[in-house]
């Protein structure tokens, strides 16, 4: 049986899982293991990029046959709290055990999207429609702020359907977090498809320019570059990237092995990480 589970009672995102983790890959033809277990007993904290991990890995090795579980989080508030993001409503649809007795799963007021699972670019339209409705009900931030977290939401969901080849389709979660700093408006969108990497490689241009899934992530940034030859392509995730650059906001791609983070202060900083099976991006800006 695979067992995973994060290092440590902070769950964040991919990069903090178990270094022995890396090995397994529920995208290959070589993913053999019969029983998936993935254990967040321990965990204290869990951020909505590593609820979509949990997500996208188990939702693909049940696709390769294995059975599969997750444990919830003993501590009650943070169970309640992803049942309220809709991971286990989630799980359920793909056949993944979850003992979630006696949570409820009302979406807490400060989620604006609960994790929301979308195939075609009809259906990222159809979302991101309802990310617009529920930002314009919130009263949370003015016409400015919903205009661009729709904007850079609709291109990060539409290119995770058009780019991945995910057999699993896309997976997307919006809401606000209350630091001691302000409140923060934070959007995850995941796939578990082909991954950056793959993706440009298919442009026979940037196969020479690439070696690793880090230096993919610096390429994908750039203006006009995609896994085509289409020189329209190439805009959408270089326009995310450009529209970051203000103050407290911050990018984080992760595909692969390799991760990519983006902000006002720090022009770029990609380096290897723990494996994300297909791509995940996060978004945080503030309110």
């Amino acid at each position: 049986m695979l067992e995973i589970k994060p290092r440590g009672e902070h769950f964040r995102h991919a990069g903090e899982l178990q270094s022995n983790y890396d090995g397994f890959d529920p995208r290959s033809s070589e993913f053999d293991e019969r029983q998936v277990l993935i254990d967040l007993r321990d965990c204290e904290f869990v951020r909505p990029p590593a609820a979509l991990w949990a997500l996208t890995f188990l939702a693909l090795a049940s696709k390769r046959g294995a059975d599969c579980e997750l444990l919830v989080p003993l501590n009650f508030g943070v169970a309640s709290y992803l049942a309220g993001l809709g991971l286990y409503a989630e799980l359920k649809k793909f056949g993944i055990r979850v003992d979630d007795r006696d949570l409820g799963a009302n979406a807490g007021e400060n989620v604006v999207l609960p994790i929301t699972s979308f195939f075609t670019t009809s259906d990222a339209t159809e979302v991101n429609n309802r990310v617009f409705e529920s930002l314009q009900n919130n009263e949370r931030g003015g016409a400015d702020l919903i205009s661009t977290v729709t904007e850079l939401f609709g291109e990060l969901s539409f290119n995770a359907v058009q780019h991945s080849e995910s057999e699993v389709g896309a997976f997307a979660c919006i809401q606000f977090f209350r630091f001691s700093t302000g409140t923060t408006f934070t959007c995850a969108v995941a796939d578990g498809g082909i991954g950056v990497f793959e993706s440009l490689r298919k442009n026979p241009t940037h196969r020479s320019r690439i070696n690793y899934d880090w230096d993919a992530l610096e390429l994908a940034v750039r203006e006009r570059v995609s896994g085509t030859d289409d020189p329209h392509r190439g805009i959408g995730l270089y326009g995310v990237s450009e529209d970051v650059r203000q103050p407290g906001r911050t990018l984080r791609l992760h595909s692969g092995i390799g991760s990519l983070e983006i902000n006002e202060e720090l022009e770029m900083s990609a380096r290897r990480t723990r494996l994300f099976p297909g791509t995940l991006a996060y978004l945080s800006i503030p309110v």
